[in-house]
């Protein structure tokens, strides 16, 4: 757990950001982000339900694996990026002070994978799985802080900090994930993780190295899976590893898939329908300038269904228990 002066210095710079900044909501492309009210009612719903059945909240303050020293310093020096409009502030104050429950639910969702898969329902989830959970959410947290990295054009002496801070807090929780990792003493999961880390670093240049013969949408499908969805497979695969449940394994790694193609299909939607800047957003990017807006919706939503139904097949293949039945939950909250 974190230390009290932890907290107050993250706490202090919740309160010092919505001092200095736009108390509208942040939303990124890049995030698991829901705007809509129904949905964040339904979402809501459905992770603390979730939390409950596995027993363990898996929010970014409650991670073992944060030491305590080194986030009180951390929060010192993001509070001088406050006022500056780097990215970075947003990113901090999204995943620490979210009550939405969308920043930090890929944990939640290995913890019930690694349930689901378990026949006598009595048994409790292993330590190594729990610790896989708490890695997960390290391994995302280190790449939402790093993609905050902005490109500058003119010299910005706060802006260059902000960056430099992007870089060296990305990497802390990444060392700290790493170290983790390495205490399971499996070489396939660390093999497993390390290939996620490599696919959201090579997400970045997809637009660089893309097949002319490529659609938009292919593209997009193939960058998000390297970007999210291959962390949450592999996440879910090894989980099931940990816990010896080889006939599910494979299983595991599909449906962490498909759940976090949905997942971030229905946030492009959300972002899409809120912003208004329409020609900026990626959606518009992937059908012809002339599509109507509820078309792009329409059209895009077939896409988030396709994988949430794909999700649920595969829960099919689990035993039914709880931890499958609030696993179907969350998977349905993505549909409205």
């Amino acid at each position: 757990m974190v230390s009290r002066n932890g907290l107050i210095h993250w706490k202090t710079l919740h309160l010092d950001c919505i001092r200095f900044t736009n108390p509208i909501s942040f939303t990124f492309s890049r995030g698991f982000s829901v705007s809509s009210q129904i949905c964040q009612n339904n979402w809501v719903k459905a992770v603390s339900n979730a939390e409950k059945v596995v027993g363990f909240p898996t929010s970014f303050l409650s991670l073992r694996s944060v030491a305590n020293d080194e986030i009180s310093n951390i929060a010192v020096y993001l509070k001088k990026l406050i006022g500056t409009g780097h990215p970075l502030i947003a990113t901090a104050k999204s995943l620490v002070y979210s009550n939405d429950k969308t920043h930090q639910t890929r944990g939640l969702l290995v913890l019930l994978v690694s349930k689901a898969a378990k026949i006598d329902q009595t048994q409790d989830i292993m330590p190594e799985q729990r610790t896989l959970a708490e890695i997960t959410e390290l391994v995302h947290t280190a790449h939402l802080i790093h993609t905050g990295v902005i490109n500058l054009n003119t010299p910005n002496v706060n802006l260059e900090m902000g960056n430099k801070m992007a870089v060296l807090c990305g990497d802390f929780f990444l060392a700290h994930s790493c170290v983790q990792l390495a205490s399971l003493q499996n070489i396939k999961v660390v093999e497993l993780i390390a290939q996620a880390i490599t696919d959201f670093s090579t997400a970045e240049f997809i637009d660089i190295v893309a097949n002319e013969n490529d659609s938009a949408l292919d593209r997009w499908s193939y960058q998000s899976k390297l970007r999210y969805g291959t962390l949450l497979a592999h996440a879910c695969q090894s989980s099931l590893i940990l816990g010896d449940n080889v006939e599910l394994v494979e299983f595991g790694k599909s449906f962490g898939l498909e759940i976090a193609l949905a997942w971030q299909a229905n946030n492009e939607i959300q972002s899409y329908k809120n912003t208004s800047k329409k020609a900026d957003h990626v959606l518009f990017k992937l059908f012809p300038a002339e599509t109507p807006i509820n078309e792009v919706i329409s059209n895009f939503q077939a896409v988030r269904d396709k994988h949430v139904d794909a999700a649920l097949k595969i829960l099919g293949e689990f035993p039914k228990n709880d931890a499958n039945l609030a696993l179907c939950n969350i998977a349905r909250a993505l549909k409205y």
